[in-house]
């Protein structure tokens, strides 16, 4: 992996302690399966826990009630129908960024867990925050103003007023990229992995291929799994930028996922049980 390269030496083993990586040690030293079996039977294994008993939570997950995005202020918590969301706490684009101190770590974690409760439609509270990160409410606060300070807007059930209503993290990521702006950039400002970043630009591409190919709303909604909030988001973008530059770099995002299409493809056809993708 190449994100491996970049992580101090001193966590780089953390990035291997994995359920996947346990099981296939267990497997050669309790019963000495060669490795490829010991893979094999581990692919299957996941296979069959992601289908019959819903793997729903990777490594580093916990699953958390929030409070939904359209609540309104003033509202009573017992009357409060809370959403149980995903967040990530322990992620490997923690490594990196741990060179640079724990007060980064703490920032770059509060824009990760707060975008994808949002994603999510809820909203964490900076008392959340505070809970599932192991800091100080003031703490919280502090850095919660930091980033502000550097233009990153933290979409907390107390922030909403300030992001406005519906505005996607995702969407103000594909903006920049399609303004010119490179990766170091956008995740400097925004404070995203590259990871994350490459998903976005990946979902606005087939979406922006959908369109082309004159798919529907509900088509596209069935085949990328997104909501059409964001879809018209998306849309509204990419019939928004209507520059040299933002057409270049949206040619070079379709021709990208094209050639991912057709190595997918070509992979697909060497399998028994080859299915789409799309």
């Amino acid at each position: 992996m190449d994100h491996v390269a970049k992580i101090d030496k001193g966590y780089a083993g953390l990035v291997q302690r994995t359920v996947e990586t346990q099981m296939i040690a267990e497997l050669m030293d309790d019963y000495e399966f060669p490795s490829a079996i010991c893979r094999s039977l581990k692919d299957m294994f996941m296979t069959y826990f992601n289908t019959y008993i819903g793997h729903d939570r990777s490594d580093g997950q916990i699953t958390y009630r929030a409070i939904p995005e359209d609540v309104p202020p003033g509202i009573e918590v017992a009357r409060i129908k809370t959403l149980p969301v995903r967040l990530t706490v322990v992620h490997e684009s923690d490594l990196e960024v741990i060179s640079s101190g724990m007060n980064e770590l703490c920032k770059h974690r509060i824009v990760r867990i707060t975008n994808e409760a949002l994603d999510q439609g809820a909203v964490l509270t900076q008392a959340d925050l505070s809970i599932i990160l192991g800091e100080s409410l003031r703490t919280i606060v502090r850095r919660i103003a930091e980033l502000k300070d550097d233009g990153v807007i933290v979409p907390t059930r107390g922030n909403r007023k300030d992001i406005g209503p519906g505005i996607s993290h995702k969407t103000k990521i594909v903006e920049m990229y399609l303004k010119g702006y490179d990766f170091t950039e956008i995740k400097r400002k925004t404070r995203h992995s590259s990871e994350s970043i490459s998903r976005y630009l990946i979902d606005f591409a087939r979406i922006a291929v959908l369109d082309e190919k004159g798919h529907t709303l509900n088509d596209m909604r069935i085949i990328t799994g997104h909501s059409e909030h964001l879809i018209k988001q998306y849309l509204e973008l990419k019939n928004a930028l209507d520059t040299e530059e933002s057409a270049a770099r949206m040619e070079q995002l379709t021709a990208g996922l094209n050639s991912r299409k057709k190595n997918e493809s070509r992979t697909l056809q060497q399998q028994p049980d080859g299915g789409g993708t799309w």
